[in-house]
């Protein structure tokens, strides 16, 4: 059996934010803690399992690590849709997203544009099974849940790609510049604490553009920004 240690630090703030947005918007409750439990249980299953997939030579040890990862993941989230049976609607929209990730990992090709949105969506709606473990109801306070977290980790991804994969693409540059600034000015309509909040996207995106950084300095400046939004959001929804 082999463990693929995660090496993607901004991962870490995609599988916590949306789980706090939910948090934030909602009630706490016990079973979040069985929820956090299974979620990183199926990050790990399914981060072996596309690793197993996308290597030309097979090791199964990493197979091995991700059904072991999973059963206990399945564990923890069927007391949880014991408790709570509409959250099988949650999870089967992830399953359904999740093929799509698989499907890019079988053909190489995890750049697509379809694979990154496709992640981001499945983390989006892990910030909604949150919110429901709390409240128990389907309602705009969710939406804005999925909206701010989606909306957050697209600039997430287009500030990468134009840090790492696509830093000599000036389309990917002025995309991002213009992204950016749109999600500052939809920001500051919708509150201006969210206004606020991806203020430091903006700039980071344009500020360290061209810089040669190297990924985990990348992925600590993620953190500390996720970390930002957080808090931002946070008092958004507690206010």
């Amino acid at each position: 059996m082999k463990f693929k240690k995660p090496n993607q630090h901004g991962v870490w703030a995609m599988l916590i934010m949306p789980f706090l947005f939910g948090i934030f918007a909602g009630v706490f409750s016990l079973y979040h803690l069985l929820f956090i439990t299974g979620w990183f249980l199926v990050f790990f299953a399914v981060d072996n399992l596309l690793f197993y997939i996308k290597k030309r030579k097979k090791d199964k040890g990493y197979l091995l690590s991700a059904g072991m990862f999973g059963g206990l993941a399945v564990l923890c989230l069927l007391l949880l849709v014991i408790h709570q049976p509409a959250l099988l609607f949650f999870f089967g929209m992830m399953i359904s997203f999740g093929g799509l990730n698989i499907y890019f990992a079988s053909i190489r090709d995890e750049r697509n544009v379809l694979n990154d949105l496709s992640a981001v969506t499945i983390f989006s709606i892990a910030g909604c099974i949150s919110y429901f473990i709390g409240r128990e109801v389907f309602d705009g306070e969710m939406v804005k849940v999925f909206i701010f977290s989606f909306l957050y980790f697209v600039g997430t991804i287009l500030y990468v790609k134009t840090m790492i994969r696509e830093k000599r693409n000036k389309k990917y540059k002025w995309l991002s510049y213009s992204y950016h600034l749109l999600l500052v000015v939809a920001g500051f309509l919708c509150h201006i604490l969210i206004g606020m909040a991806v203020i430091p996207s903006l700039m980071r995106a344009v500020m360290f553009y061209g810089k040669n950084y190297k990924p985990m300095k990348i992925g600590l400046v993620e953190i500390a920004n996720a970390c930002f939004v957080t808090l931002m959001v946070g008092l958004y929804f507690l206010k």
